[in-house]
């Protein structure tokens, strides 16, 4: 064969395959018209193409229309605009049909209905085309979704794959979108269209992620009258605060929770979702035991109990912190429970040891309770610097007023290592037992303290008062009464027992029956404390136990000025008084004896 010849077929070859790869463009009828009545039959969508028809040949036999009008049954789906593809089997097209076996949409505007999608008899339409040849993979890529019924659930970017080979296998999807300006991706999802159609069990895979934490699950799955799931899950977030935040979710205490893990054995059907064995990591402390959601009320309720070694709770007391100002003053601004309230929750937590800010508890039993515009927190018990600590605390918000209720009690308390705990001066020691109520509402927390009600009382035995020694200054003020008033710091002054209690009303404390027993000196309380303006003023009356009638009045004590900051001074007339000079000074004038007349 002369070259001349091979250089003509070559060219003749390459012409053909040319024109096999071109696009050409298809009038409304034949091809065209078999590939939409194709789509109406097999898939039931309706098809209508504004835009420019084609066909090529090469590499695959495939057809493609613009300005695609797709059109699921009642209503429920709708994709405008868009660019359609289809490739067709090699097979069928020599036999004179039409069949595909991919399907992409392109630049897609989709509208969806959610409650007309969940109305559609999913299973039927199955089980109608079971014997059926189905396009074996669909492509969805740079396209738009929403929702005629769920304002905030519109994605954009929508890319998607869809892969199924048919009756006995899984059908596989992967995809990515942007929802709420983030991309949201669906990593994996597997299940059998045919047993889930029939009301059997089917194997479920599903894996959702985003910058803002993972879902994951896998097991099996049946649908029907009863649908439900049992299998294992993965729940993750990186910051359950931001994830609330982002995804408009109302979660209790949401806003508080940093990193939060939910890993274990999980069921599922129409009224619970459950997790009878769980393991919870909240940031680095892991808590185990069992979990639960009710679907079968107003709100979903979430249940639980759940122990663990150590819990650090530090997030959850943050907003008491910040209901004082960076001054010291308690806060203005308005108490909101709403955001902390999200769904009920119904938590029962135990555990060896746990946090709250400085505070730490030992071998903790605790329950908490959440409803609408309502906390319910309570301490069954809990070891506590060598004591026990146990109590209560409820908020409840109505008509923007909230109302604050706690009590407690507690016994056995060392104080030395109490107030270094919480970063205070150890001006007592001493083992301490009380208890206390106290009450109050308002809009803001200033408004609150305003308002409070309530008593408390403490006693502290065998302890010691730290950097005062009264007996010394008592024998100082004896001697040299004038003088002694600033040599009366330092040293120790122990004590058999202090007690005080303290009557509430209005935001202002006073103390009642409140004294300090030694074995050589005794010491009466009397004052106010002021809850609103964090604030005192309290004399002390020291007096040695041998005090005779004749001796002048004990040495008094004046403590006043912030919580944070409190002066302890000397009172100048009680120093006074007991100067010999100066005393009568301050006798009452003796009236003159009358004289006979």
């Amino acid at each position: 064969m002369s070259r001349r010849v091979v250089f003509l077929i070559a060219l003749v070859t390459l012409a053909l395959l040319i024109a096999a790869s071109a696009p050409w463009t298809l009038k409304p009828g034949g091809l065209a018209a078999a590939v939409t009545e194709h789509l109406q039959g097999r898939y039931g969508l309706n098809v209508r193409v504004e835009g420019r028809s084609t066909f090529a040949l090469l590499p695959t036999p495939r057809v493609k229309f613009e300005g695609v009008t797709l059109a699921f049954p009642k209503q429920s789906l709708r994709a405008d605009s868009a660019t359609l593809r289809g490739e067709l089997r090699i097979l069928p097209l020599f036999l004179g049909r039409v069949e595909l076996s991919e399907i992409a949409l392109n630049d897609a505007r989709i509208t969806a209905s959610a409650e007309a999608l969940r109305s559609v008899d999913w299973a039927r339409l199955f089980k109608d085309r079971m014997g059926e040849t189905h396009a074996r993979r669909l492509v969805v890529a740079t396209s738009s979704i929403q929702w005629t019924d769920l304002s905030e659930a519109g994605l954009s970017e929508v890319n998607a794959l869809v892969n199924w080979d048919g009756a006995g296998d899984l059908l596989y999807a992967v995809g990515s979108a942007i929802w709420r300006g983030e991309q949201v991706m669906i990593d994996q999802a597997s299940f059998d269209p045919i047993r889930l159609a029939s009301d059997q069990l089917s194997p479920l895979a599903f894996t959702f992620s985003s910058n803002f934490g993972r879902l994951s699950f896998q097991g099996e799955a049946q649908i029907g009258d009863d649908p439900r799931f049992t299998g294992q899950s993965l729940v993750s977030a990186t910051s359950l605060r931001d994830f609330v935040r982002w995804s408009g979710m109302s979660l209790p205490f949401g806003p508080l929770m940093q990193a939060v893990t939910i890993e274990g054995d999980l069921s599922v059907n129409r009224r619970r979702i459950s997790w009878p064995s769980v393991a919870v990591i909240l940031g680095s402390d892991k808590l185990e035991g069992t979990l639960s959601v009710r679907l079968d009320t107003d709100r979903p309720v979430i249940a639980g109990t759940l122990a663990a070694g150590e819990l650090n709770l530090s997030n959850f007391v943050q907003p008491f912190a910040q209901a004082r100002t960076g001054t010291g003053a308690w806060s203005e601004e308005l108490i909101n429970l709403v955001q902390v309230t999200g769904n009920d929750l119904d938590l029962r937590l135990s555990a060896l040891k746990a946090q709250f800010g400085r505070l730490r508890l030992d071998d903790m039993a605790a329950s908490i309770l959440v409803r609408p515009g309502r906390i319910e927190a309570s301490l069954g018990r809990a070891d506590f610097h060598e004591g026990t600590l146990k109590g209560r605390l409820s908020l409840a918000a109505q008509n923007g007023v909230v109302e604050v209720k706690s009590q407690g009690a507690f016994d056995g308390i060392n104080m030395a290592t109490f107030l270094t705990e919480i970063g205070q001066t150890r001006w007592i020691t001493g083992t301490a037992q009380g208890q206390f109520t106290l009450e109050g509402s308002g809009a803001t927390p200033a408004e609150v303290m305003r308002q409070a009600q309530g008593r408390s009382s403490i006693t502290v035995r065998q302890g010691e008062l730290v950097g005062i020694a009264l007996n010394d200054a008592l024998k100082r003020v004896e001697k040299r009464p004038l003088s002694a008033s600033l040599s009366w710091k330092g040293g120790r002054t122990p004590f058999d027992q202090a007690q005080a209690q303290m009557m509430v009303n209005g935001g202002i404390g006073e103390l009642v029956e409140s004294r300090v027993s030694a074995p050589t000196l005794s010491t009466n309380l009397h004052g106010k404390i002021s809850l609103s303006d964090r604030a005192l003023q309290v004399k002390a009356e020291v007096s040695p136990v041998t005090t005779s009638p004749n001796l002048a009045q004990a040495i008094v004590f004046d403590m006043s000025g912030g919580w944070d900051d409190i002066a302890i001074t000397p009172d100048a007339r009680s120093l006074i008084e007991r100067s010999g000079a100066a005393r009568p000074l301050f006798q009452p004038e003796t009236p003159p004896l009358a004289t006979a007349q």
